[in-house]
């Protein structure tokens, strides 16, 4: 039984996201995309999922207004403007660096969220956030804060789901589940903490590799096993056993460019999918190295991140004019 069915939840996507095989990027059958870049609210992708839970949350809690933040680049920070707007909740996004201009920072200022530098650097804004909410509790509001990516438990419960999800669509494909290698890009630890509460509530030993491509493997690792923790806590159910899931430090990579973003152009070129350079082509790499067959499919996980996608694609075609 999916323990996510008992927590209250916002509609904002359409699931379940489609997965399929990547026939012309592999004839062998041995990659599957799981399409969370079609989950169809605003610029959102996978944040959907997350978001649907905490807006829920803070309805439910008589909150009228959320506070969040991250980097000028964040995806989940636009996303979360839009779903507040939705929700009819006020929202304040608090920027570590030039909130002046992205596109994630003006589909928030588009939701009348108030934008707003948070003066520190993105690894504490999460301290930020919380400040922020209890100066505006003192001024009479009633704050939901929310750090960057949605890495609470409540926010966990999105991914939480998403195991369900994915294992149901894995029988329907006469895939037997603990044969399968899932591959999640890893930010705040959010998607895979949920992801692992999840596996553990249905008994599920599939093989999980996370991509970590903000902070080193070893921090990540105790941060997602906490949340996850506190995840299965909010289900009810059994939590993930020690190193059920394998960690690839990717952090970093995503700042040095090859060429035209090979797995990018590989991606765009056959399967007709944009990829981003922080989440995306990192674990499009990690993916690709796998072993893996018809009956023992990689699962790539495509996250979404269409705004720095868009972007990479001026990057890479200036790098290609370059070489010419």
């Amino acid at each position: 039984m999916n323990a996510t069915r008992h927590h209250p939840r916002f509609s904002l996507g359409l699931f379940p996201t489609p997965l399929h095989r990547a026939m012309r990027l592999r004839e062998d059958a041995s990659l599957l995309l799981k399409r969370d870049d079609l989950t169809g609210f605003s610029l959102a992708g996978n944040k959907a999922r997350p978001l649907e839970f905490l807006m829920a949350d803070a309805l439910a809690r008589g909150c009228d207004m959320v506070v969040t933040g991250g980097a000028p680049a964040s995806n989940f920070a636009g996303a979360c403007a839009h779903a507040a707007f939705i929700a009819g909740l006020d929202c304040e996004v608090l920027v570590a660096g030039d909130p002046a201009s992205s596109t994630p920072l003006q589909l928030a200022r588009a939701c009348d969220a108030s934008v707003r530098p948070a003066e520190c650097d993105r690894s504490v804004v999460d301290d930020a956030i919380e400040r922020r909410a209890s100066e505006l509790e003192s001024q009479g509001r009633r704050p939901y804060a929310i750090p960057r990516g949605g890495a609470t438990a409540v926010g966990a419960l999105g991914f939480a789901d998403a195991a369900f999800e994915v294992r149901r669509q894995l029988d329907d494909l006469a895939i037997d589940p603990s044969r399968a290698t899932i591959v999640l890009p890893v930010g705040s630890g959010a998607s895979l903490a949920g992801f692992m509460a999840g596996s553990a509530a249905m008994g599920l030993d599939w093989r999980v590799v996370g991509v970590s491509v903000s902070r080193p493997s070893v921090q990540m690792e105790a941060h997602v096993a906490t949340l996850s923790m506190a995840c299965s806590a909010l289900m009810g159910t059994i939590s993930a056993a020690s190193g059920t899931f394998t960690l690839v430090d990717c952090a970093g990579e995503s700042d040095v460019l090859e060429g035209d973003g090979g797995g990018a152009r590989l991606m765009r070129e056959t399967e007709g999918i944009l990829l981003d350079s922080h989440y995306g082509i990192p674990a499009f790499d990690v993916a690709m190295e796998l072993h893996a067959t018809d009956r023992e499919p990689v699962v790539l996980w495509q996250t979404g991140g269409l705004p720095a996608a868009i972007e990479f694609l001026g990057v890479s075609d200036s790098l290609v004019m370059g070489r010419q």
